[in-house]
């Protein structure tokens, strides 16, 4: 007898522990995900997963990343202002995790956290503890990034979102994953570049010749009169070319 009891006894023991780290997991979360769970391809992950969220992963849940990033592309170096938004009727806390990755996983940029969200592990933006409240089935978070380095390329900001169906337990928790990509804008050539440009002669008279052997960008040439007309537009991809006129 004395031998089950303790069977029995250490079972419950380790019953217990599960269970209460499945507790601590899920409560620990609620004050930020743990870093590496956005869903991208470098992460390869969410929070979906046992001993953190046990719900479902999902695709129709909402969930919208905004910026004032213009349609022509960021501009290296250049700091915008981004939000992040979830949607759910039904939900009563939200969480998340977003990072801006390049196509091997690494960080882009530099994420700038605002109120209710946090910086984990350098490169992940996630909730706080007191960012999960739901108000009218939706919740947002404003926050900042920094453009990288000109050369950089397309930017993609991968994100996970949990949308909670019990305010202190994982109890209805559904996943929702998505990405959003940002090109980098055309910024022509450079003063540098420019300087570069040879125009003879002037005045010009039946032929223009136009060099740029240091440009590898297309280059567009508009003409004007005295009177302020277009007569001639040119375009050349560097180098040199003579144009009649």
């Amino acid at each position: 007898m004395k031998k089950k009891f303790t069977l029995v006894l250490s079972l419950l023991l380790m019953a217990g522990m599960v269970y209460d780290y499945n507790y601590r997991m899920a409560h620990t979360n609620g004050s930020g995900a743990p870093a590496g769970h956005t869903g991208s391809p470098g992460d390869g992950q969410t929070c979906a997963r046992s001993g953190c969220h046990n719900g479902p992963t999902a695709a129709n849940e909402v969930m919208l990343l905004t910026s004032d990033i213009p349609g022509s592309g960021y501009v290296a170096g250049t700091t915008y202002n981004m939000t992040f938004t979830m949607t759910n009727q039904i939900g009563v806390k939200f969480g998340f995790q977003l990072s801006a990755q390049d196509n091997a996983g690494n960080g882009v940029g530099a994420l700038i956290a605002g109120s209710g969200n946090q910086i984990v592990s350098s490169k992940y933006l996630t909730h706080t503890g007191a960012g999960t409240s739901v108000t009218g089935g939706t919740k947002a978070w404003d926050f900042q990034w920094t453009a990288p380095t000109a050369g950089s390329g397309s930017v993609t900001f991968y994100y996970a979102g949990n949308f909670t169906g019990s305010p202190s337990g994982p109890a209805g928790d559904v996943i929702a994953t998505g990405s959003t990509s940002f090109n980098e804008a055309s910024v022509g050539i450079t003063e540098a570049q420019v300087a570069q440009l040879a125009v003879y002669p002037n005045p010009v008279v039946d032929e223009i010749h136009v060099a740029a052997r240091d440009v590898d960008e297309e280059i567009m040439i508009s003409m004007f009169d005295v009177q302020g007309r277009k007569v001639l537009e040119e375009r050349f991809d560097g180098g040199d070319i003579k144009i009649d006129v």
